[in-house]
């Protein structure tokens, strides 16, 4: 049962490194699946992870969530983009991941912060573009980012058990 216990927590580790990539996925949540697996239904009772480890999640977790966020807006407003176009941009990922998957994630959110950018703020064609290419920027930066922290998560994970 141990065997099967820990391919369900590598399993929900794979999947939430692939979350990064599919916004359907909730890719913070399968890690504290996996976390709390391990913690709840292998580890001996007391002997689970410590304290230093949960704090070390809550607040790495909180800068998951934000990366999204705050690196959507950071590249929209460099490139001069408006609050629309990172709204945009996100329900452009979401309807790429549906509609055209894998490579929808990217050329949508393109495709509709261009269109809000050149019809809705009536942006010339350069300028559009250069927001829509910040919004591509944004979504990789941010990808980036999350890959970095999740591996930092996992690899911590795996120190705590050992």
């Amino acid at each position: 049962m141990e065997m099967i216990l820990w391919g369900v927590i590598v399993l929900a580790f794979l999947l939430s490194i692939a979350g990064i990539f599919l916004p359907v996925i909730p890719d913070t949540i399968l890690l504290w699946v996996g976390f709390l697996l391990y913690h709840f239904l292998v580890a001996e009772p007391g002997m689970g992870l410590p304290g230093s480890f949960w704090w070390g999640m809550v607040i790495i977790s909180i800068l998951l969530y934000g990366a999204d966020l705050l690196t959507n807006m950071y590249f929209v407003k460099k490139y001069g983009g408006s609050k629309w176009s990172s709204i945009g941009a996100m329900a452009g990922i979401i309807l790429g991941v549906f509609l055209f998957p894998p490579f929808g994630m990217l050329i949508f959110p393109f495709l509709i912060v261009l269109a809000i950018e050149m019809g809705g703020q009536k942006r010339s064609a350069d300028q559009a573009v250069k927001v829509a290419l910040g919004t591509l920027v944004a979504f990789l930066s941010s990808a980036v980012v999350k890959v970095i922290l999740q591996i930092i998560m996992i690899i911590w994970f795996f120190i705590a058990v050992a």
